[in-house]
């Protein structure tokens, strides 16, 4: 991937100063520091055509409704950016890992889009609703009340569970630890500063280890795949994607099949379980939502979880205010573009971002408070104006997969249990790859759902910075 093309400089384009010594690529790495923070920077000094690097089109971050649906639309013009972030060679793991929807573009994207299409249809979808809740049950099972927990890791744990069963019809509990190093190595690996700085597999470097995780996982997404094919009929999503056909687009390769199934397993457990997370924090901070969302939950059989209405309210605003994918894939243009009175040359790379345009204070009035009661009052915004998923050709294809798993799973957890906020606890906010969730984790304890809710508890950490929560 080419951090940083040499492209004709736009001298109208605002944006940041350059690094001392380290100039534009100063900037890169800056803002793979604190994408969050960058992004919310850049909008509020320079509006909503911002770049990395003053005058440098390189790298442009674009806010707005109008801009976002310019870029998300227009898939032709815009594409993924197809590189691996960290160099490595042709012939390799990461490369091969990377043969996946994220990466592709035009013809190719529609091919494999539409082969794996049935595996989230309306009706498959509704086939992992009975998957997710079996899985759910024995996990929950294992759960002690009153032990202070990280509440994160808990429902990476959940969700880790869940992906395996639904996507791979793998058991729940003995693969969970493999899988669980292998992917989130993998995750972490992929943007790693220190493997880009240093890009030569020395042992005991980053590049080193993500190069060793990467071998490691395609390796096991094989021999998964071996199963699945020696026990075909599978309901899970692997084996329908191993069975898929089409007299157009044909059947998937065993090299789409690596690379499809890797980034679909790391994307929907990573995202899951960050809005679980973040979802739990917010009611434990907003006790009276709580206390009428376990009411809702408790007075409605489960199979209705994904329709009740507080609960959908309670995921809208949580997604609203802490979205799992916090800035979508980077977009490269192909071709010259003019924009809010620019004109940017081909190459130029786009980020646009969930963070910054479910902010807007003239569509979500006082867009740092969480307030479910917002979405209970018609509220009815564009899909370049909230877009927790993405919008356009390019949707996130396990959208309604994981819009049903969020709501079943926050709705088993609330009728038994409450998380409720230590004493004393600082939250920080991270960006992993393009997906936010907490730093060290939610330092939570576990109770039993009984009487009403404790009060909030004050908190520490930068995670206030987008969100308003009573302070320590």
């Amino acid at each position: 991937m080419e951090i940083l093309p040499k492209l004709p400089r736009v001298p109208a384009l605002r944006g940041s100063r350059r690094v001392p010594v380290l100039g534009a690529a100063g900037n890169v790495f800056r803002f793979f520091g604190d994408p969050a923070g960058t992004l919310l920077r850049l909008h509020r000094e320079f509006g909503p055509v911002a770049a990395l690097t003053e005058q440098d089109p390189a790298w442009v971050a674009l806010f707005g409704a109008d801009h976002v649906q310019r870029v998300l639309s227009d898939a032709r013009q815009f594409h993924n950016l197809a590189e691996v972030p960290i160099p490595a060679p042709e012939d390799s793991a990461p490369k091969r890992l990377n043969v996946a929807l994220t990466s592709m573009n035009g013809d190719t994207h529609k091919r494999n889009r539409r082969l794996m299409m049935p595996a989230f249809s309306k009706q498959a979808v509704a086939g992992y609703r009975d998957l997710t809740v079996e899985v759910a049950e024995r996990v929950l099972s294992r759960w002690r009340p009153g032990e202070p927990v990280d509440a994160h890791a808990r429902m990476v744990e959940l969700a880790m569970c869940v992906a395996m069963r639904t996507l791979y019809g793998l058991d729940v509990l003995t693969h969970a630890d493999e899988l669980s190093a292998l992917a989130t190595g993998w995750l972490e690996g992929l943007l790693s500063i220190g493997a880009l700085l240093f890009p030569y597999r020395v042992p005991g470097t980053p590049y080193a280890r993500f190069m060793s995780v990467s071998e490691r996982l395609e390796a096991r997404i094989h021999r998964l795949i071996a199963e699945r094919r020696a026990s075909p009929g599978g309901q899970d999503v692997l084996s329908l994607l191993i069975a898929a056909r089409d007299d157009e687009a044909g059947q998937l390769s065993e090299a789409e099949l690596v690379g499809q199934t890797g980034v679909l397993f790391v994307a929907s457990y990573e995202t899951t379980a960050n809005t679980l997370a973040w979802t739990l924090l917010l009611l434990a901070q907003h006790p009276r939502v709580l206390a009428e969302l376990e009411e809702e939950v408790r007075s409605a059989p489960l199979e209705q979880a994904p329709s009740l209405p507080l609960l959908d309210a309670v995921v809208k605003e949580s997604q609203r205010l802490l979205p799992a994918v916090a800035l979508l894939f980077f977009r490269r243009s192909q071709e010259p573009f003019s924009l809010g009175g620019l004109d940017l040359p081909a190459g130029t790379s786009v980020v646009v971002t969930p963070l910054v345009a479910h902010r807007d204070p003239e569509l979500f009035p006082d867009p740092l408070d969480f307030r479910p009661e917002r979405w209970r009052g018609g509220l009815d915004p564009g899909p370049y104006q909230y877009f927790p998923f993405g919008a356009g050709p390019r949707m996130c294809i396990g959208a309604p997969f994981a819009t049903q798993a969020i709501r079943i799973l926050l709705a088993m957890m609330l009728r038994r249990f409450r998380f409720e906020l230590q004493p004393g606890a600082r939250v920080d906010r991270m960006v992993r790859g393009i997906t936010l969730g907490p730093k060290h984790g939610l330092p939570m304890r576990l109770r039993m759902a009984e009487g009403p809710p404790s009060p909030a508890v004050p908190l520490a950490g930068d995670l206030r910075e987008l969100v308003n929560l009573p302070r320590a």
